[in-house]
């Protein structure tokens, strides 16, 4: 007879006794709370966790935003991207604030707002905690006992936006250290589109926990173009799960930036529902000092004909410490899939910190997959080219990082976000010019 697995308690637990009181999400509430005390906490002997070590956070006295005293937002106007002057919604520690969001209408068949306000909604009630299938995970269900508002997407069939949808997370200063957690649900109806900008910011030095939940369902000739930028500050944990499932002739693509925290760890998950899909999850990450920076995804082929993409770049400096673990699951049944992945790693530091592990697990014959990882320096022969042509080593050095990582940002639709992103990729690499190359 199996023994049940002894769960012990953890922070998450013990917050967990905080869950809102809310008709809404009744159902969602008691199956979380059966997932969350099954679950455990996850520690560094477990495989999947062996490089990230939470213990720094547990020690963390956290506490429900409501009670961690939070102080007001200021000045967060700048912040908005001005396509979404009508399309933006806006969340302050995960609680939906109607006075800073813009809901101006986007064309026929585009509904968005508080997720709290389509409770009823059919998409809802559909799909809302359905598509989460992150095994042994704790904080799915931490979210699903926490949450009360979040985003809500929802495009009929034909419908196209107009103008991209601008998820703001915001983050405030407060007395206590703190734990969010937003939730977003987009449902794209069959041969519709639609672009989203999710950002997630801290406005202050405060520690704070941030769990955003993401579910996204794209239906027969769909696209979804997903950007997702993370500036938490420099005493954050972020620890985000976002799913899409792709149906037959749609397109999902998704772009992560990983700026901020003090720790982040990013799950991101693409599963494919039918024939004759293609699919998108780049990312780019620049860290420094003690940072840490986990992406763990999957992209999961269960039919035949499928494109997929996936580069992975990383730029590390200081004793920060990149960690890329990115799964490629070929299902029996999946012929014709044309797979790409590739995780890049530049350190600009001997301190600096990088473990890869790309992973393939192929189980159909006819395919075409590729995977690889790549760490290095500078290259020194690149460096005095520019030097020849009258750079200083700190201006060759700061070009060529510049260029490493701005390959990843190309792809990005709206103006203002890809100006934004140039600007960090500057900021960065002008705060990280190092002189020396290797020890």
């Amino acid at each position: 007879m199996a023994h049940p697995t002894r769960v012990e308690p953890s922070i998450l637990h013990r917050l967990s006794k905080h869950s809102p009181e809310t008709e809404n999400w009744a159902g969602i509430r008691e199956k979380s709370f059966q997932d969350l005390n099954t679950t455990n906490f996850p520690h560094k002997r477990i495989e999947e966790w062996r490089f990230t070590d939470l213990k720094p956070f547990t020690r963390t006295d956290f506490v429900p935003f409501s009670e961690a005293g939070t102080l007001p937002a200021a000045d967060i106007e700048q912040y908005y991207i001005p396509e979404s002057d009508r399309s933006r919604l806006v969340f302050i520690n995960g609680t939906y604030q109607e006075k800073y969001s813009s809901i101006g209408g986007l064309g026929n068949g585009v509904t968005f707002g508080n997720l709290a306000d389509y409770a009823d909604h059919k998409a809802t009630e559909e799909y809302l905690n359905k598509l989460v299938n992150y095994e042994n995970d704790i904080f799915v269900p931490f979210n699903g006992l926490m949450f009360e508002d979040g985003a809500f997407i929802h495009l009929e069939k034909g419908a196209k936006a107009e103008a991209p949808i601008q998820i703001l997370n915001l983050y405030t200063d407060s007395k206590q250290a703190y734990i969010a957690t937003p939730r977003m649900l987009v449902v794209a109806e069959e041969e519709s589109d639609v672009t989203i900008i999710e950002e997630h910011i801290g406005l202050s030095e405060n520690t704070y926990m941030t769990i955003p939940v993401c579910e996204v369902k794209a239906k027969q000739k769909a696209h979804i173009h997903h950007v997702r930028i993370q500036r938490d500050n420099r005493s954050a944990l972020h620890v985000s799960r976002p799913i899409a499932y792709v149906e037959k002739n749609a397109e999902y693509h998704s772009y992560t930036i990983t700026l901020g925290a003090k720790l982040s760890r990013n799950e991101p998950r693409v599963v494919q529902e039918d024939e004759e899909v293609d699919f998108t999850l780049d990312g780019l990450v620049l860290i420094d000092g003690d940072q840490i920076a986990d992406t763990h995804s999957v992209m999961d082929h269960r039919f035949s004909h499928a494109n997929s993409h996936q580069l992975h770049k990383v730029v590390v400096n200081g004793k920060a410490h990149s960690i890329f673990n990115g799964k490629i699951f070929v299902r029996r049944d999946a012929q014709k899939i044309d797979s790409f992945q590739e995780n890049r790693n530049l350190l600009l530091s001997v301190d600096g910190l990088v473990n890869t592990k790309p992973q393939l697990e192929i189980f159909a014959d006819d395919v075409l997959c590729s995977h690889g990882a790549t760490i290095g320096q500078l290259d020194p022969e690149e460096v005095f080219y520019l030097q020849s042509r009258g750079m200083t080593e700190e201006k060759a050095k700061e070009v060529l990082t510049y260029a490493f990582a701005l390959e990843t940002i190309e792809n990005m639709k709206v103006e203002s976000v890809h100006k934004l992103l140039i600007d960090e990729v500057y900021r960065y690499t002008k705060a990280n010019n190092v002189t020396k190359i290797t020890a």
